[in-house]
C-alpha cells in the first residue's frame, strides 16, 4: 500500500499541530510570536521549507507502513 500526502495536506497538518501547540503549551508571548511568524513567513505552501517538510512526512509514512507490513508478515498464525 502506498500513502502519499500532498503539499496542501501537509500544510494543513502542520498548521493544526502549530495551532494546538500555541493553544496548549505554556510559552512566553515572545516565543508564540516567533512561531506565528515562522508559520506565516517560512512555512507557506509555496516555500521550499514546506516542500521539504512534505517530503519528510511522506518518507516517514512510507517507512512506517513498510515496517508495519513487515511485522505483520512475521507474526505467527497461532496467536
Amino acid at each position: 500500500m502506498k500513502v502519499e500526502i500532498e503539499l496542501d495536506e501537509a500544510w494543513s497538518l502542520m498548521s493544526c499541530v502549530v495551532t494546538r501547540l500555541l493553544d496548549e503549551a505554556e510559552l512566553p508571548d515572545e516565543d508564540r510570536a516567533k512561531i506565528r511568524r515562522w508559520r506565516s513567513q517560512e512555512m507557506q505552501p509555496s516555500h521550499e521549507g514546506m516542500r521539504l517538510l512534505t517530503g519528510k512526512i511522506n518518507q516517514d509514512l512510507a517507512k512506517a507502513l513498510e515496517n508495519k507490513e513487515r511485522s505483520q508478515l512475521r507474526k505467527p498464525d497461532w496467536r
